[in-house]
């Protein structure tokens, strides 16, 4: 019998303890070490930046409302005025404005720019116009800037513009947009994911000795508590970590979507799921307008309209919040957890293509994992436990550096002691 049919008529269980015993081997263990620590030393700065600055970025829609009360004065009405009413009320105030979409917000319906950067707030109880805002300025668009886009994003304050020039072919297409800010968060996403599995992998101390990963010995110094905080915060954060490693990298490179979803045995993600191809409209035929295609949106999905972007390529875009559970209840102005198509011109040919069957790990990810991401599924409440988590890589920065700086020291001072004595004993 061949090396090759003895392995596959080996039992699992002893499969698996060779496995176990090879990762145990100290050249395994130590090269896992080294690529842990390396991997965190080189690019741990930046790493921290970004889900620093991402766990600030967990409340930007409660910091928007809350400095923003001018935005989102409203009165209540029996007959409030819709959302195409307001979309013209604040098109004729302001002409050299485009209103591009709609937006239920806070009580206000928010009319928006094709950048999505300025939006006028309209009191739908009163039809008068509060006044306009940019979405994102100040210190949360730097930081918005820096964790979304890479210091990227033009419209925003922090604008690095080599960081914004296209990524070189070198030997494969890179997606389209490219550039060197999002390859450096895609690289970022995916250091995530190593760290979280090379952690695990060095944290394990078995099965015998599994408590003992848990505890922080208080009373045996400073490297013994750093030390072992270092592990317990890492290996209870581990499930966050990647999560936003995968989704962070999905976000800017979506072959690592198909791949998680091929590990977790999900299907490819349809290239075709996010398109619509309206019918030809006679020449002359007006568009159906906001107010039907939002009804037409509605009859195909029950919910409320969070948003609607006017038409483009033939047809409306329609977001809708449905009853019970929503993914992205949170998001300001673009939240919704169903994307209606409504042909601009028959409000029969209509599309929800969230509500087309997908294997259980494809549902998983659009509808909890992703929104994860942003804590946009939890209320600001329970998004304070999002806030800690999203700190962890700095406590993690901190608990590592403080044992290195310890065994550096010990070790200077063992040297110290070596060199000292070879001249007496000489």
């Amino acid at each position: 019998m061949s090396t090759e049919e003895l392995a596959r008529a080996e039992p699992a269980p002893a499969r698996k303890g060779r496995v176990r015993r090879w990762l145990r081997r100290k050249p395994v263990r130590r090269a896992l070490v080294v690529t842990h620590r390396w991997t965190s030393l080189v690019l741990g700065l930046f790493l921290v930046i970004e889900t620093t600055s991402g766990a600030i970025l967990l409340y930007n829609a409660d910091y928007f409302r809350a400095t923003h009360g001018g935005f989102y004065r409203h009165t209540p009405s029996e007959h409030p005025v819709s959302l195409e009413q307001a979309r013209d009320t604040v098109a004729a105030a302001h002409p050299e404005f485009t209103p591009a979409w709609v937006s239920s917000d806070g009580g206000v319906i928010a009319v928006g720019d094709p950048a999505y950067a300025v939006a006028y707030s309209v009191d739908p109880g009163t039809g008068h116009i509060n006044g306009s805002a940019h979405l994102e300025e100040g210190v949360m668009g730097f930081l918005a800037n820096v964790h979304d886009c890479g210091l990227t994003c033009e419209s925003y304050p922090g604008y690095v513009s080599w960081l914004a020039k296209p990524v070189p072919s070198i030997g494969f297409a890179w997606p389209a947009g490219t550039n060197w800010g999002l390859l450096l968060l895609v690289v970022l996403g995916l250091l995530m994911v190593v760290l979280a599995v090379t952690g695990v992998i060095v944290w394990w101390p078995g099965f015998r000795r599994f408590s003992r990963g848990f505890r922080v010995r208080t009373g045996k110094g400073r490297f013994a508590r750093d030390y072992d905080l270092h592990n317990v915060i890492g290996i209870v954060t581990v499930p966050f970590v990647l999560m936003w490693g995968v989704t962070g990298a999905a976000f800017s490179l979506p072959p690592v979507k198909d791949a998680w979803l091929a590990i977790t045995g999900g299907a490819p993600t349809d290239p075709q799921k996010y398109s619509f191809t309206a019918n030809a409209a006679a020449p002359g035929m007006p568009e159906i307008g906001i107010d039907q295609a939002a009804k037409a949106a509605l009859a195909k999905t029950p919910g409320e309209v969070r948003y609607l972007v006017t038409p483009q390529d033939g047809y409306y875009t329609v977001s809708i919040a449905s009853a019970g559970y929503q993914p992205y209840g949170a998001r300001a102005f673009f939240g919704g957890d169903h994307t209606v198509y409504v042909d601009s011109h028959d409000p029969t040919h209509v599309s929800d293509v969230d509500a087309r069957p997908e294997p259980g790990p494809n549902s998983f990810y659009d509808k909890v994992f992703e929104p994860a991401h942003f804590g946009w599924l939890v209320n600001g409440w329970w998004r304070i436990a999002w806030f800690v988590l999203g700190l962890t890589p700095l406590a993690l920065m901190l608990t590592g550096l403080s044992t290195r700086l310890f065994r550096t020291g010990s070790n200077r001072r063992r040297r110290r002691a070596r060199e000292a004595r070879r001249p007496a004993a000489t």
